[in-house]
């Protein structure tokens, strides 16, 4: 029993074994860590891509089409009112009229019964649009609804406008004479309508690809 426990034959195969073990298992620990850095950056990309389309909707809707329905439907009909989009905006679909007009309008407690409310940007969606990429031949869709409406202006419709601002659009500056403290030319924008709106921006050709924004507007 001694002479086994004194013999040290193979000694050195166990040893250079566990080193074996060792160094395996420090570059299966160092390839984990950099294939997950590179999944990481690839989703990280594809979320850039997919935000950046969800921005550039969000400025396309509150920049463009709004303004432009308040400025050519409320301040002109008010007692027959359709939502009149930009002419130029050929790459986006719009929900129904009266549904938008009464989002527009109204608070959201007295939206038409199939005007919906729900969070979900693609139930029911107001506007959607395709946006293409800048660096690939791939496009992504803009899903955007306004879920809630806080208006300043208590009077019901047409009579009341739900937003107290001025509704010619761009009254913001009168040639800059604000600066001088002899004019006043600065015409303020006052109580604004505050409205929530929810937008998806996705990849057309893989959803799952996606970014959600929440935006207060006011006007």
């Amino acid at each position: 029993m001694r002479c086994l426990l004194k013999n040290n034959d193979g000694i050195a195969l166990v040893t250079a074994l566990m080193l074996t073990l060792i160094s395996l298992t420090i570059v299966m620990y160092l390839m984990l860590m950099v294939t997950s850095g590179i999944k990481q950056s690839g989703a990280n990309k594809r979320y850039r891509s997919a935000l950046e389309a969800s921005y550039g909707g969000t400025d396309i809707i509150i920049k463009e089409v709004i303004p432009t329905i308040f400025s050519t439907t409320f301040s002109s009909n008010l007692t027959n009112p359709s939502a009149t989009y930009p002419s130029t905006l050929n790459f986006f679909t719009a929900n129904s009229d009266a549904c938008i007009m009464d989002k527009l309008s109204k608070p959201q407690v007295q939206w038409g019964a199939g005007c919906s409310n729900t969070q979900d940007p693609k139930v029911n969606t107001d506007f959607t649009m395709k946006l293409n990429s800048s660096t690939t031949t791939d496009t992504y869709t803009v899903y955007t609804k306004i879920v809630d409406t806080v208006c300043s202006d208590k009077r019901p419709y047409p009579t009341g406008k739900c937003s107290g601002s001025d509704l010619s659009g761009y009254d913001l500056l009168d040639g800059g004479q604000g600066t001088s403290a002899s004019l006043s030319g600065i015409t303020p924008q006052s109580m604004p309508a505050t409205y929530r709106i929810e937008i998806v921006g996705e990849k057309t050709s893989n959803p799952k690809e996606k970014a959600h924004l929440s935006v207060l507007y006011a006007y």
